[in-house]
C-alpha cells in the first residue's frame, strides 16, 4: 500500500491497528534479518555485492525456501545455481529495476557451452524467481544471433513470476535431464526472435507476453521433446506482440528442432501477424502435436486456422524423406484439459501457483510515531520502502516514520513473493 501520511489520516484505522503493534521497529534496517536470509546491494547496504556471492554463501540441501532479496541495479555477471542448492528464491524490486545481465555467446567462434553461456544457469530444483530481468545483452542490444541465452533451467519445479527474459536467439533453454521436468512462467515478458524458447520438459506459460524483435521470419519455439514427455509446452492466455506497429511483424509459432515436440497455444492474443501455416514444416524433428485453440487478433476476433500446417517432414540417416501428420487445431474439450494442475501437478502434487502467490498487502495506519498494520496471514515479514528507494525489513507490525517521507509496506510470502 502506498500513501503520503498527513494529520488527517483515518483515526478509526489508527485505533484498530495500534493494539496489534509489536514492541519495536525493525532491528535489521539494512540487512534482511529474518525476512530475507540474504540481501544483495551494489551500494553496500546489503550482505553481498553480487548475486553469485549470495548464492555461493547459501546452504546446500534446503527443504524450505532460502530467500535472497536483490536490490535495484544492473548486476553484470554470469549466475550459476548448482544442483546442490534447491529451494532458493531470488526476489528483485521489479523487472524494470533489478537486472542480471551478461553478454556471453553459445554460438559462433567465441561460443561456450550453454551452461557457461546463459546469463543465469539454474541447476537446482525448487527455485523461485520474481521481479527480475534476466538479460543476455548481446542478443537484446544487437537484435541478432548467434545463440545468446538469458536463462537455462536444468531441473524440476522452477517458477518465474513477473520476470523478464530478454535476448534474440535461444533466449530460454528449458530442462532436458528427464522427459517430464516442470517449469512455470506467470506474468512474464519473454523477448526474442529465433527459436527463443527451446528444449524439453512440461513448461506452462501463463498470461505471459511474447515479444518478437524481428520483422519477418522469426520462430517462437523450437522444442525437441522426448517421446515420453506428457504435455510439452503449453501457452495459455498469452499475448504475442512486437515493437512499433505490431501487425507489421510476421512470425511463425515454431519449428520442430529434434525428436517429437509437443506444443499447444490456447487462447492466444496475436497482435502480430502469424503466418497462415503457423508452423515451419521442417527442421530436425517430427512433432507429436503443434496445435492451437482460440487464437485471436488484437481486437479479439478469431483467426482463421484452416491453413495451419499439419504435415511435417525430415530426412533420416539414409537420406530418405519421412513424413508425419500432426494435429493443428484442438477442440474446446481438449483445450480444457490443459490446466496448470493437469500439466504440472504430477505425482508429488506440486502447486506452482502457491509458490508464486502473494500474500495480502498490509492495510497501514498510524499510531503516534509509528506506521502500524495487522499481521498478514502467511507473511514471513515485511518490506518498507521509504521515498520509493530505501528498503527496510521487519518482522514487526509497526515501523517508525517521519511525516515528511512517503512509505510503502509490502508483505513477503514464505517463498519471498512481494505483495502488490
Amino acid at each position: 500500500m502506498t500513501m503520503k501520511h498527513s494529520l488527517l489520516f483515518t483515526a478509526m484505522l489508527m485505533a484498530a491497528t495500534a493494539t496489534s503493534a509489536t514492541a519495536t521497529a525493525a532491528k535489521n534496517s539494512n540487512k534482511g534479518g529474518q525476512v530475507f536470509h540474504a540481501v544483495v546491494a551494489q551500494d553496500g547496504t546489503g550482505d553481498y555485492l553480487t548475486v553469485q556471492a549470495a548464492i555461493d554463501a547459501a546452504p546446500e540441501g534446503r527443504t524450505e525456501p532460502w530467500r535472497i532479496f536483490i536490490k535495484e541495479g544492473v548486476y553484470k555477471e554470469h549466475v550459476d545455481i548448482p544442483q546442490s542448492k534447491p529451494f532458493l528464491s531470488l526476489i528483485g524490486e521489479g523487472r524494470q529495476k533489478t537486472q542480471i545481465s551478461c553478454d556471453r555467446l553459445c554460438g559462433g567462434p567465441n561460443g561456450v557451452k550453454v551452461d557457461e553461456g546463459a546469463t543465469v544457469t539454474a541447476g537446482a530444483t525448487d527455485l523461485f524467481f520474481e521481479g527480475i530481468n534476466l538479460v543476455n545483452s548481446h542478443g537484446h542490444e544487437q537484435k541478432d544471433g548467434p545463440q545468446a541465452l538469458a536463462l537455462f533451467t536444468q531441473n524440476d519445479r522452477v517458477v518465474l513470476s513477473r520476470c523478464g527474459l530478454l535476448s534474440f536467439q535461444d533466449t530460454w533453454l528449458t530442462p532436458f535431464r528427464a522427459p517430464n521436468l516442470r517449469n512455470y512462467a506467470v506474468d512474464c515478458f519473454i523477448e526474442g526472435a529465433v527459436d527463443f524458447i527451446y528444449g524439453q520438459g512440461n513448461v506452462f506459460f501463463d498470461r505471459d507476453t511474447l515479444y518478437i524483435t524481428r520483422k519477418k521470419g522469426g520462430y517462437i519455439v523450437a522444442p525437441n521433446h522426448h517421446p515420453d514427455t506428457e504435455w510439452g509446452y503449453v501457452f495459455r492466455d498469452n499475448v504475442i506482440t512486437a515493437p512499433g506497429d505490431a501487425i507489421e511483424t510476421q512470425v511463425f509459432l515454431g519449428r520442430p528442432w529434434h525428436a517429437q515436440p509437443k506444443v499447444a497455444f490456447i487462447n492466444t492474443k496475436a497482435e502480430v501477424t502469424i503466418y497462415p501455416e503457423g508452423w515451419r514444416n521442417h527442421m530436425g524433428g517430427l512433432p507429436t502435436m503443434f496445435a492451437e485453440y482460440g487464437t485471436t487478433d488484437w481486437l479479439g476476433h478469431a483467426l482463421d486456422l484452416s491453413q495451419r500446417c499439419s504435415r511435417y517432414w525430415v530426412q533420416n540417416e539414409q537420406k530418405d524423406t519421412v513424413w508425419c501428420t500432426s494435429k493443428a487445431v484442438i477442440t474446446a474439450d481438449e483445450a480444457a484439459l490443459y490446466t496448470v494442475d493437469n500439466v504440472l501437478q504430477g505425482s508429488d502434487q506440486w502447486q506452482p501457483r502457491q509458490v508464486a502467490r502473494q500474500c495480502e498487502a498490509p492495510v497501514v495506519g498510524t499510531a503516534g510515531k509509528y506506521l502500524t498494520w495487522q499481521p498478514v496471514a502467511g507473511a514471513a515479514g515485511y518490506v518498507v520502502t521509504i521515498n520509493g528507494k530505501d528498503k527496510k525489513f521487519t518482522t514487526d507490525c509497526r515501523f517508525a516514520y517521519n511525516k515528511k517521507n512517503t512509505y510503502r509496506v509490502q508483505s513477503v510470502s514464505r517463498w519471498g513473493a512481494l505483495s502488490r
